[in-house]
C-alpha cells in the first residue's frame, strides 16, 4: 500500500470488519502504517498499548507484526517482526490495566493499558499457522 488515501481507506476498512474502528480508526500512526503494509497483506489484530513508556500501535499481519510509534515532530518509527520469531503470546486481563506479552529470542515484549476487547483477537492472530517460506 502507499501512503495516498487508498492505503489509509484500506486500514480503515480492516479495522471496521475487526470491530475495532471506534478504538483505533483516527489514530496518527495509520498513516505511516499504511505506507509500511505489503500489497494485499492483511491486517488480522490492531491494538494499541504502552511499550517502553510510550503510546505504540501492535499490528499483526500473515507475515509480521509491526508496531508503530509517532513523535511530534519526527518520522514514525515502525519495528518489524517476522512472525515465525515470535513465542509465548500471552494477555492478562484486568479491570484497567490488561497487558499483552509475547517473546522473540532477542527481546521480550510487553504492552500494557490495552483494550480488553482485542485482547483474544491478538492471541488468535499470532497462533494462525504461520507462513511457509523456502
Amino acid at each position: 500500500m502507499s501512503t495516498n488515501r487508498n492505503g489509509i481507506r484500506e486500514v480503515r476498512q480492516r479495522m471496521q470488519e475487526l470491530y475495532v474502528y471506534d478504538l483505533y480508526g483516527f489514530r496518527t500512526e495509520i498513516k505511516p502504517l499504511a505506507s509500511a503494509l505489503y500489497p494485499y497483506e492483511t491486517i488480522n489484530c490492531f491494538a494499541t498499548g504502552i511499550h517502553q513508556g510510550r503510546r505504540k500501535m501492535l499490528v499483526v499481519t500473515y507475515y509480521r507484526i509491526l508496531i508503530v510509534s509517532i513523535s511530534f515532530g519526527s518520522p514514525a518509527n515502525i519495528i518489524e517482526i517476522p512472525r515465525e520469531k515470535i513465542k509465548n503470546a500471552a494477555y492478562t486481563k484486568r479491570f484497567f490495566t490488561s497487558t499483552l506479552t509475547f517473546e522473540t529470542a532477542e527481546e521480550q515484549y510487553l504492552f500494557s493499558m490495552v483494550s480488553r476487547r482485542v485482547l483474544e483477537l491478538f492471541v488468535w492472530a499470532v497462533n494462525q499457522d504461520g507462513p511457509i517460506r523456502n
